[in-house]
């Protein structure tokens, strides 16, 4: 669980926005680099969050293991991943390069006015102003390593977090059905 961008004071979400690029968008991420490029763990990884909404949103990451890898094991390894990061803390060079991206990403996105106009339609359904959205730029490019962790200790709290295994067909699960493993349900 995690906190939305609020109107006049988006700092927090800032740094959730730029901790899920660290942790798992793109190749250079945390988690691609120890569980796909070092290890060839795992066939795709992530990070994500959901910054515009009316009520608590959601932080989450994402691990999809090799063929012959367990979800168990994919999921532990994915935690110690997380759990090393914790201790270590974010490379300040790759900090930089996610800021530089997404400001990059910013000036590209004022060229399709169609993606601007949904993206400020968007933060006006969840109480944000234009004046926030103008100001989204400059919260993300302020974001500092301290920002990042502290985001980070914020959101990967075990009584705040919920783990589940998409499974298919051959692991004695139904087609579609969605297993849960639910010690880690704190009843939040």
């Amino acid at each position: 669980l995690a906190e939305p961008r609020r109107p006049g004071d988006q700092d927090e979400a800032a740094a959730l926005a730029v901790l899920a690029e660290v942790l798992g968008n793109g190749l250079t991420s945390v988690l691609a680099q120890e569980l796909r490029v070092k290890e060839d763990f795992a066939l795709d990884v992530g990070a994500y969050y959901g910054d515009l909404a009316l009520d608590r949103t959601t932080f989450g990451v994402y691990v999809t293991p090799n063929p012959g890898v367990t979800l168990a094991e994919a999921e532990a390894r994915m935690d110690q991943v997380i759990a090393d990061f914790l201790a270590t803390g974010v490379d300040p060079e790759l900090l930089e390069r996610i800021k530089t991206r997404l400001r990059a990403a910013e000036i590209y996105a004022r060229d399709n006015i169609g993606g601007r106009a949904r993206q400020i339609g968007a933060a006006l359904t969840t109480g944000l102003d234009v004046e926030d959205v103008r100001a989204w730029p400059e919260a993300l490019a302020a974001v500092t390593a301290e920002d990042v962790m502290a985001a980070a200790h914020e959101v990967f709290r075990p009584e705040a977090s919920v783990t589940g295994w998409l499974r298919g067909t051959g692991e004695g699960v139904e087609p579609g059905e969605v297993v849960f493993d639910d010690t880690e349900v704190s009843g939040q």
